[in-house]
């Protein structure tokens, strides 16, 4: 969690101090922050032991042979999917999150890279498909919400 206070707070610095003056300055994209949770509980399911870290797999659905970035960040029992490379050039994102064999969710995202003096990312699209969730505006993580009982 500590992580990703420092990155928002390293995110909005920039934002604030970077473009002034006509400086050359880029703004790095939001990431994208994923919680697994119980959706009777609201446990975190790695935390609790339903869910394994090692069996995470996340699949590119438009293109089965390239390579997905992901890290599920684990501090202090708190344990959150996140994807930092997303928008640093233009694209389309079409990723399922599994668990093993079990498809947990879908997300598709559209990026445009904005390249100016100031260069940032703009999201066109986002959509999380087949599952639940609530958005934390405070913390930009999406809870995921996942009925264990079937």
């Amino acid at each position: 969690m500590k992580t990703l206070l420092k990155s928002l707070l390293l995110f909005f610095l920039i934002i604030t101090y970077g473009c002034e003056n006509n400086k050359l300055c880029t703004t790095p994209p939001a990431g994208f922050s994923f919680e697994l949770v119980d959706k009777t509980t609201g446990e975190n399911l790695f935390t609790n032991g339903t869910y394994n870290s090692k069996d995470i797999i996340v699949k590119n659905l438009d293109d089965s042979s390239a390579k997905v970035e992901f890290k599920l960040i684990s501090e202090n029992n708190y344990n959150v999917l996140t994807f930092s490379s997303i928008g640093w050039k233009t694209e389309t994102i079409n990723y399922s999150v599994n668990i093993g064999e079990k498809k947990i969710f879908e997300f598709y995202v559209k990026a445009k890279r904005i390249t100016k003096d100031c260069s940032h990312t703009e999201y066109d699209g986002f959509e999380i498909k087949n599952a639940s969730y609530q958005f934390n505006q405070n913390t930009g993580i999406y809870k995921i919400l996942i009925d264990t009982s079937i």
